[in-house]
Order: structure tokens, then sequence, then C-alpha cells
């Protein structure tokens, strides 16, 4: 007998959040990012990585 595998989300959450990203896809796009950068700097980096990571963020402030 298998055991029916229970879903983290409800069907209903998962609709609504379905939604939600269509309809505001440059703040999900925006998010995905930040998130992949936050975990490569604090998780796969080394130092010179992180050296190269500084040079881009000083790169993009003098365009500001």
């Amino acid at each position: 007998m298998a055991e029916e595998r229970k879903l983290k989300t409800s069907p209903a959450q998962a609709k609504a959040r379905d939604k939600w990203d269509s309809k505001n896809k440059e703040n999900k796009k925006r998010r995905t990012y930040k998130s992949g950068c936050k975990n490569y700097i604090l998780k796969l980096a080394d130092q010179q990585d992180l050296e190269e990571v500084e040079s881009w963020i000083e790169e993009a402030r003098k365009k500001f």
C-alpha cells in the first residue's frame, strides 16, 4: 500500500502564488536574482570571488 504524499503548499496557496507571480514578474525577477547573489556570496565565494564582486559593486555605484 503506497502512502499518499502530502503537499507542503495547498493547491489554493499555489494558485494564489502563481497568480501573484504572473502579475509581478519584475518584482519576482529582482527577488530571485537578489537571493541568488546573496547565496553565492555567503555560501560559495572565496576571497578572490568576493574581491571580484566588490569591484562589480564599485562599478555599479559609479552609475548612480
